[in-house]
């Protein structure tokens, strides 16, 4: 009697729940409203089904106080709130700050907060929190690891050092809802810095230290989530929050994180094909190949670039990389094609030039014929430079940093390239980060291969790298100067990419370094879910990239298709609280 009513019961569900999905053309469905009040998107599924699973790496902190790289992820990015975030165009949207304006000497970026902000637990949030959170990053005390980040900010070098007191840096309230930052010169690119500027409770962490952000108790935060739950080495979970009144509410019910040592990853692919997870990203060149060859799997494959560049570097300013046409040579005689082909297939893309494909100012159709593969030209201009089939070429080593280089066998790739079109023997040494960063800056590295990754959507930052000031021994005048108008120039954003472009020309053509690939991103994602940032951008490509810094995952949401994708798989208890109305909150 039971079995023959427990299969009444469930052929009832699915005739309910097949009505339910079949609306009329002509009667659009009433869009579900989340439990704090955001109606969810025309092709939302219902409120039980918004939850979102990934795999995070067990840290410290959800929040950047005393540290920003002992945090979980970017889940701090959810529960507290930055003055700006971004948009899918990497263009500037309100968040704690409703507008901001520079002085007309460009020196001063004043920024006006909507005045009714919280915190968790009701505590007004104002621009004096702000201000005790900057100076907190740049106190020695603190030893914020991150300090670097902000140095265009007036007097930060000097007070990280001791130098100078805290009470001169260039960061002041200047009323509970209005607070300025000053810089040293006209910094156009200040207010991308300060989406990086994720506010800590002065009241929470006076009382609680760098702990506040690691009890749902006493996380209290300003941001669109709220912690419920951190079970060390098991997972945390994330609500919305009741409290939040920004411009950034999010869809999602839960966001669960599942944790893990690092040292020893779980195996997140067989997690996502089971249904365990709704996002993972591949590790190696093994897992994307079974997914291209999944024909389940395939279509759920997102496979973007990063923004950043692996090159060689070369000290130009000793023989034999002070001849141009020894540089040139070196870049011609490298094959980034076959280079990506062989060791890198599926994890990066030919570069030709700093800038990738997607990024402000990148020019990479224009610049691409300038350091093409073209081994008789790099034969004929390596025997200009006095070297004839490599012949007499001093003996030179090519520095590594680290066992972790993306790419493998990469160097030796590029070892095998320089021997077989120049006839050089180059040598290869794996050298420890730490050792390499400073023999690098001691000017003591005359070759290596070496990636840079960006740190802020603007060319300042990819570019930056190359100017004296920066980490390589190259030097160009046109370039510097061209650079230190681009850096300094604003209310023309237009003329400021103009002349990023001109820069990059200049870097490529006097081959500061051969570039050689930008790695991508390879990431499962559950075909029901939906994000602007998995959408294409105005530049073609996906936001999704800057994601983990930005926070577009504040318009993510699970759509119907989740029903027809686990059609017998009763995802959480809020399958059965939709089909019977118990209006229970999800449990899983």
């Amino acid at each position: 009697m039971k079995v023959r009513f427990a299969i009444a019961v469930f052929s009832a569900a699915c005739v309910a729940c097949t009505a339910a999905l079949a609306w009329p053309d002509t009667e659009p469905p009433v869009p579900y409203v989340n439990s704090i009040g955001v109606p969810l998107p025309p092709d939302a599924a219902p409120p039980g089904y918004q939850v979102f699973t990934s795999f995070k790496a067990e840290n410290r902190y959800l929040d950047m106080a005393t540290s920003h790289y002992q945090v979980i992820g970017h889940d701090y990015a959810l529960v507290n709130e930055p003055l700006v975030r971004m948009d899918r165009n990497y263009n500037l949207l309100p968040a704690a700050a409703t507008r901001w304006d520079v002085s007309d000497d460009g020196l001063t970026w004043t920024f006006h907060l909507q005045p009714d902000l919280i915190f968790a637990d009701g505590h007004p949030l104002t621009a004096y929190d702000f201000e005790d959170t900057f100076k907190r990053w740049a106190d020695p005390a603190t030893g914020f690891d991150l300090e670097w980040f902000y140095r265009s900010i007036r007097n930060w070098g000097g007070v990280v050092a001791a130098k100078l007191p805290l009470d001169s840096l260039g960061v002041g309230a200047l009323d509970d809802h209005t607070i300025a930052f000053s810089t040293e010169d006209p910094t156009p690119y200040l207010p991308l810095i300060l989406t990086f500027s994720w506010v800590t409770p002065s009241h929470l962490f006076e009382k609680y230290g760098s702990g506040w952000s690691t009890r749902p108790e006493t996380l209290l935060g300003s941001g669109p989530f709220r912690l419920v739950e951190w079970s060390k080495l098991d997972r945390i979970v994330l609500e919305p929050n009741p409290h939040y009144r920004g411009p950034h509410k999010p869809y999602l019910e839960k966001v669960v994180s599942k944790l893990f040592n690092a040292a020893v990853p779980p195996p997140m692919l067989s997690s996502y094909a089971a249904g365990a997870a709704d996002h993972v990203s591949l590790a190696n060149q093994a897992e994307i190949n079974r997914v291209k060859t999944d024909t389940r799997l395939r279509d759920q494959l997102d496979t973007y670039m990063a923004f950043g560049t692996t090159y060689l570097m070369m000290d130009t300013f000793k023989p034999p990389f002070n001849d141009l046409r020894v540089r040139q040579a070196f870049s011609h005689a490298v094959d980034t094609e076959a280079l990506v082909e062989s060791t890198l297939q599926g994890i990066a893309v030919p570069a030709v030039s700093m800038l990738p494909e997607g990024f402000p100012a990148a020019n990479t159709r224009e610049l691409a014929p300038i350091q093409r593969y073209d081994p008789d030209l790099a034969r004929k201009l390596l025997a200009e430079a006095g070297y004839p089939d490599g012949r007499g070429f001093p003996r030179t080593v090519m520095w590594i940093r680290g066992a972790n280089l993306q790419g493998g066998q990469a160097p030796q790739a590029v070892q095998a390239m320089l021997k077989h079109n120049l006839n050089i023997d180059i040598g290869v040494q794996n050298t420890e980060a730490k050792l390499f960063m400073e023999t690098m800056y001691q000017g003591g590295i005359a070759f290596a291969m070496i990636p840079y990754g960006y740190d802020y959507m603007d060319p300042s930052n990819l570019l930056g790298i190359w100017r004296s000031t920066g980490r390589h021994a190259w030097y160009d005048e046109r370039f510097e100067s061209i650079m230190s108008v681009a850096n300094h120039l604003i209310g023309d954003p237009a003329r400021r990419i103009a002349l990023y472009r001109e820069a990059e020309r200049i870097l490529v053509e006097d081959v500061a370094g051969v570039f050689l690939w930008h790695g991508q991103y390879n990431e499962l994602w559950k075909p029901y879910l939906r994000t602007e940032a998995l959408e294409r951008n105005d530049r073609g490509g996906y936001a999704i990239r800057v994601d983990k810094h930005l926070n577009l995952s504040t318009t993510l949401y699970v759509t119907k298709e989740v029903v027809k994708d686990r059609a017998v798989e009763d995802r959480s208890e809020g399958f059965w609280d939709w089909l019977f109305g118990s209006g229970q909150r999800d449990k899983r």
